[in-house]
C-alpha cells in the first residue's frame, strides 16, 4: 500500500478545522500521513491544530510566521510530504471516508492503459450553502468518464475557448485533487503570486505537458460555501484577468486574448448574480473573437434544426 500525504491549509478556520481534519483521520486508507499548515491565523485555529495533532501521530503541524496565501502553504505542505500520492484537503470541507481509496483505484486504474502519462485526479462534490444542512447541488468534475480532456484543449477550456463537447468537461477545485508527488518535478509548485486561481493555473501548466484530468464520478467531498477575505469583492475577478495577463501570449497566437478578458468579467458578474451585465461582456467577447462568433451562430443553426424536426 502506497503512502498519502493529506494536505490540509488553514487560515481562520476555528468553526470548521476539525471536522476537516477529522474525515483525513476517519479515511479508509492506512497508509497515511497529514500535513497541516497554519497560514498565520489569528483566530483560534492554531490552538485547535495543536490539541488535535497532539493526539494522533500521523498529523505533522507547520505554521507561517506571516500569512503567506493559500499557494505557498499548499507548496509548504508538497515540500514537506513523503507520501507517493498527494491529496488536498480544504480547512472547511468534509470529505467522504473512501475519497483517498477511490482516487488512488482511479490513478492506478488509467495509468495502466496510458503509461507514463502526468495524470491529474479529481472528484465530484456536494455543495451546501453557508448556514445550509441539505446540499444545494452536486458539482461535477472533469475528466470523471471517458473520452477525458487531456493536454493543450484543458488550458483553452480554463481560459475560454471552444472546445470539443464529446469531452468530459466539468470542474477543478484543488479541494478535490489528487497527484503523484513526482509530477511536481515536471509541472512545477503551485505559483504564490496567485491567491486566487493557483489551481486553475496549475492545470494549464500540466495541460501543457499533455496531462490528463480524470476524475471519481462520484461525490467524496462535501464543500461547504464560506466567506473569507480572498473571496471578497472584486478579488476573484483580479485574479481571473491576472491569469489571463500570465498567459497573454499563448491567448494572442490564437487571437483570443481580450475575449478571454472580457469571458472572466462575465463569468464573475453572472455568478454574483449580475446577469445583465454578465450578458454585455459575453456579448463583447463574441465581438471579439472570431472563434466564439462561429461557434455560437453554428449553435443557434443547430437549435433552428431540432426546432424543425
Amino acid at each position: 500500500m502506497s503512502l498519502v500525504s493529506v494536505i490540509i491549509t488553514c487560515f481562520n478556520s476555528q468553526e470548521t478545522i476539525k471536522r476537516a481534519v477529522k474525515s483525513a483521520l476517519r479515511q479508509n486508507w492506512e497508509d497515511l500521513e497529514i500535513i497541516i499548515i497554519d497560514d498565520c491565523s489569528t483566530d483560534s485555529s492554531f490552538k485547535i491544530l495543536s490539541e488535535i495533532s497532539n493526539k494522533d501521530s500521523r498529523i505533522s503541524l507547520y505554521r507561517h510566521d506571516s500569512n503567506l496565501g493559500y499557494p505557498a502553504a499548499l507548496n509548504t505542505g508538497i515540500r514537506n510530504a513523503k507520501g507517493e500520492f498527494i491529496a488536498i484537503f480544504d480547512d472547511d470541507d468534509e470529505n467522504k471516508n473512501n475519497r483517498i481509496s477511490k482516487q488512488v483505484s482511479r490513478i492506478i486504474e488509467f495509468e495502466r492503459k496510458n503509461k507514463n502519462s502526468i495524470t491529474l485526479c479529481y472528484s465530484n462534490r456536494n455543495i451546501y450553502k453557508r448556514g445550509e444542512l441539505k446540499s444545494d447541488h452536486t458539482a461535477f468534475a472533469i475528466g470523471r468518464k471517458e473520452p477525458v480532456p487531456k493536454g493543450i484543449e484543458v488550458a483553452e477550456f480554463i481560459l475560454g475557448m471552444p472546445v470539443n463537447i464529446n469531452k468530459a468537461w466539468g470542474m477543478f477545485g484543488s479541494c478535490t485533487l489528487m497527484f503523484r508527488r513526482n509530477m511536481i518535478n515536471k509541472i512545477g509548485f503551485f505559483d504564490e503570486k496567485f491567491r486566487r486561481t493557483s489551481e486553475w493555473d496549475f492545470a494549464i501548466r500540466a495541460s501543457f505537458k499533455g496531462a490528463y484530468f480524470i476524475a471519481v464520478d462520484e461525490p467524496l467531498v462535501n464543500m461547504y460555501k464560506t466567506s473569507g477575505s480572498d473571496k471578497a469583492g472584486k478579488i476573484p475577478l483580479i485574479y481571473s484577468l491576472k491569469l489571463r495577463e500570465k498567459y497573454k501570449k499563448f491567448l494572442k497566437k490564437r487571437r483570443f486574448y481580450y475575449a478571454s478578458r472580457q469571458i472572466a468579467k462575465s463569468n464573475f458578474y453572472i455568478n454574483k448574480k449580475q446577469k445583465i451585465i454578465g450578458i454585455y461582456y459575453r456579448i463583447l467577447a463574441l465581438l471579439l473573437s472570431p472563434i466564439l462568433l462561429i461557434n455560437f451562430l453554428k449553435k443557434i443553426s443547430l437549435i433552428k434544426k431540432l426546432i424543425k424536426k
